[in-house]
């Protein structure tokens, strides 16, 4: 399970997990920040998978590549217990499998692009260029279909269309939270007692 750490020498917070048989770090923007602590998981706790890669789908947890700055981090000791959600939800590299700082790529000839999601590493290896390489992080749901329809994609990789359901997941998320928010029930605009203290309505 993802575990909130803070940083020893700065005030912000960041979440250790393990995908794939490596500990992997998680940046937070501060909005990410707030949404755990209005979840009420502090700083050493454990929580669910879940809850993490609602965080990733949104934004407000990210990998850059570049681990972490805290010395005591891989000193911690760290439970990884079974969590129901699991590790093969997050985005990985259709080359080798890991998850920071993944790109969607579009490789090959003009005619025949094959859309990927790739780490660093691979987005170096020798082989096709590339034709369009974008950040996941700046990604979203109107412009990766946008981008599909400008470009002519033959095949998109299981990484592509496994973030294309998590970005269709996030979308329906907002709707489904809207619609609850609007079937609430809402207070009367209007006065509809009588001055005898009887209701009209």
């Amino acid at each position: 399970m993802p575990r909130l750490h803070k940083y020893r020498n700065r005030n912000a917070c960041y979440v250790l997990t393990a995908i794939g048989g490596k500990v992997i770090t998680y940046q937070l923007t501060p909005e990410g920040e707030k949404k755990l602590a209005a979840a009420r998981i502090g700083a050493g706790e454990r929580f669910e998978r879940a809850i993490l890669l609602d965080l990733y789908r949104s934004g407000d947890a990210y990998t850059g590549g570049s681990g972490t700055d805290d010395p005591l981090a891989g000193q911690m000791e760290m439970d990884f217990a079974n969590d129901p959600v699991p590790e093969t939800a997050f985005p990985a590299c259709d080359v080798c499998g890991s998850v920071n700082d993944l790109h969607l790529t579009l490789r090959g000839l003009p005619e025949k692009l094959i859309a990927q999601l790739q780490c660093p590493i691979c987005r170096t290896l020798p082989g096709a260029q590339s034709d369009t390489v974008i950040p996941l992080a700046l990604l979203s749901r109107p412009l990766v279909t946008r981008l599909f329809q400008l470009k002519t994609v033959a095949a998109r990789s299981p990484g592509v269309k496994q973030f294309e359901e998590l970005l269709q997941t996030e979308f329906e998320s907002k709707w489904e939270a809207l619609r609850k928010r609007r079937g609430s029930a809402q207070t009367s605009l209007f006065d509809t007692s009588t001055p005898d203290g009887l209701s009209l309505g």
